[in-house]
């Protein structure tokens, strides 16, 4: 008797196990979905999860402000006198890429960066004006709707582009916009868009002085039609043109102060433009040539003299010349630029050279460089990179030994011809002060719905701190870039589970840093789907709707969901609120795991004779959401 009773119980315990399996396993399928999912940045080892340029927080921790260090992007854009521009990683010395900037050979010469990293050059045997944008930041347009950017890059990692690696004119879609500066047809185009005309006297048009305002827009200086253009950064669009009569732009920076400078060659003047509405300009002149032009961080502007061995040092503040300096070593000096500690880099194309100076224009060292060198300019680590115009080379000097420790040959660039801001560090650092702080969040989930970017910070007067996001499931092939308002919901951003985002801190006149204290990115709170078991032990799961009795429903826990974590005040079941609210946790399956169960009020449920599933929703005690389904038989 004792052995058929045990019997019985083993085939019991074995439906029962079958019949809490088949209940488990016909709950309604729904797609996976996620708990609200976010980040807080806040603290000095959430900061350096992500990039810091021109940003710290050492000198107060757990914050981020503008470094007092001098820095910028690690790229440097040259010109090349074939008629295209090379990006070269500072660091490694690789060429990364290469881009046409005109239909025909344009005769490329000055390129300046701007805040964001995109590169503008001045095309002289075009008339026109070209930005190209930084691939690394997402600086592209997808013009043929096809999800893959179609741009220059290394593709077999030697370093050099060459061959396919470079795409036709019109075809890359890192290059973002012609601004054709021909009077009568000014305007931006879409590269390859342009059917003409262009201006392809030397002495023509030919824009030679470019500089980045503190607005991040272009100002483009002509010659022979003596025009400066204001061309709006972001669209390329002409928003202002000043008449600059009598006066060939040849160089040109923009101050801290808002102030525009422009040398004009052989007739030595020196043109300052206040550049705010209505312009004011005014001139001084320095006894040489005005050719190569640069500014310290002591408010001083120095110009070159080209082959009149000579140097000159302007006060910013009070417009005056304050010494012209001459020597030998100065045959040629063209392009200038200055390191941290304010001393001056001159390349003397005549010479052969590179020269250093101190502020007092005091001769400290002479490298010799290539063939014929024209610019210089300043890396992100602050070595200096000068290039040559009679070879392909560019050198990499370290100021620490005066010597150079690195040289790339620009494959089929024909030399180089410029000696402007090739690296951005004057828009970055002296016109304006920004600094930017890239992260990326990982949510875990592949498209992960997107909700806002929230963050805390002080910005005084005249400084800002702007955030924008974008996504990308595969970590490799992001969205566009979207403006993300402060705790506003995102509009544009799509599904994705990284979530990169991108904080720029700026000072546009002044030297007080704004400051980002925290930063937090959060998903949309969408449910998450678990498992209900309705009638645990039952099924099919048959309610009668006229019962006065109760109805079971276990909530139940898994590798990746703690059921106990449920609210059980928040519980509603088929539109009626929980009844049993103090009930403990049990593991109603056997899985090891604890469950919640509770109790709904059968006459109180919302179910029809027709209905075949009976839904769940909740919250958890730290308000994340949850949903589950199962299937139901209504009887009479």
């Amino acid at each position: 008797m004792k052995i058929i009773v045990q019997s019985i119980k083993k085939v019991f315990t074995t439906i029962f196990m079958i019949v809490v399996t088949m209940s488990i396993f016909t709950a309604v399928p729904v797609p996976v979905s996620a708990f609200i999912i976010s980040k807080t940045y806040t603290l000095d080892a959430d900061f350096d999860e992500g990039t810091l340029i021109g940003v710290e927080h050492d000198t107060v921790h757990d914050q981020l402000q503008l470094s007092q260090e001098v820095t910028t992007l690690p790229f440097i854009w040259v010109p090349n006198a074939t008629g295209s521009v090379s990006k070269i990683n500072t660091e490694t010395g690789k060429e990364i890429g290469r881009y046409l900037v005109a239909p025909f050979n344009g005769n490329p010469s000055r390129t300046t960066v701007d805040i964001q990293g995109a590169c503008w050059v001045g095309n002289r045997q075009a008339g026109t004006v070209v930005k190209i944008g930084l691939y690394e930041a997402g600086q592209y347009i997808d013009r043929n709707g096809n999800g893959i950017i179609e741009t220059s890059m290394d593709t077999n990692g030697d370093g050099d582009i060459t061959g396919a690696e470079i795409l036709p004119w019109g075809q890359d879609e890192c290059v973002l916009y012609e601004v054709v500066l021909v009077p009568g047809f000014e305007g931006a185009y879409a590269p390859g868009t342009y059917a003409g005309p262009y201006d392809t006297d030397y002495w023509g048009v030919a824009p030679r002085g470019l500089a980045i305002d503190a607005s991040n827009n272009l100002w483009a200086g002509t010659w022979n039609t003596s025009r400066y253009y204001c061309i709006d950064g972001s669209t390329g669009s002409i928003l202002r043109i000043l008449d600059t009569p009598g006066h060939n732009a040849y160089g040109a920076v923009i101050d801290k102060n808002g102030i525009l400078w422009s040398t004009s060659l052989n007739s030595g003047q020196i043109l300052r433009i206040d550049i705010s509405e209505p312009p004011i300009m005014s001139s001084l002149y320095v006894p040489h040539y005005g050719y190569g032009i640069g500014l310290d961080r002591l408010d001083h502007l120095f110009s070159t003299g080209w082959e009149n061995y000579a140097i000159s040092r302007i006060n910013i503040n009070t417009s005056t010349l304050e010494m012209t300096k001459s020597g030998g070593e100065m045959y040629g000096s063209r392009g200038i630029a200055f390191t941290e500690d304010n001393n001056a880099w001159v390349a003397n194309s005549h010479a052969n050279t590179v020269t250093r100076y101190d502020n007092d224009l005091n001769l400290l060292a002479i490298i010799p460089v290539g063939t014929h060198p024209t610019g210089v300019s300043v890396d992100a680590i602050g070595k200096v990179w000068v290039c040559d115009l009679y070879d392909e080379s560019i050198h990499r000097i370290d100021p620490v030994t005066n010597t150079i420790d690195l040289s790339k040959q620009v494959i089929g660039s024909g030399g180089h011809y410029t000696y402007s801001d090739m690296t951005g560090i004057i828009s970055r650092t002296i016109t304006t002060k920004t600094g930017t702080w890239t992260t990326t969040f990982d949510s875990g989930t592949a498209d992960t719905p997107w909700s806002k970017a929230s963050w805390n910070s002080n910005e005084p007067d005249d400084t800002s701190v702007t955030v924008k996001v974008r996504s990308s499931n595969d970590g490799t092939t992001w969205s566009a870039w979207e403006d993300a308002s402060n705790a506003v919901q995102l509009v544009s951003t799509p599904n994705g589970q990284y979530l990169q985002i991108e904080t720029t801190l700026k000072i546009t006149s002044g030297d007080v840093s704004p400051i980002l204290y925290d930063l937090t990115v959060e998903s949309l709170n969408i449910a998450k789907i678990v498992n209900i078991d309705i009638k645990p032990g039952s099924f099919p799961n048959s309610i009668n709707l006229k019962n006065k009795g109760k109805v079971p429903v276990a909530i139940l826990s898994s590798a990746d969901f703690d059921a106990t974590t449920v609210n059980p005040e928040t519980v509603v079941f088929a539109g009626a609120p929980a009844l049993s609210i103090g009930m403990s946790p049990e593991d109603v399956n056997g899985d090891g795991l604890l469950d919640r169960v509770l109790h709904f009020s059968t006459q109180s449920l919302l179910l029809t004779i027709a209905d075949t599933q009976a839904c769940l929703t909740g919250e958890t005690y730290d308000g994340g959401k949850i949903e589950g389904c199962d299937s139901v038989r209504i009887v009479k």
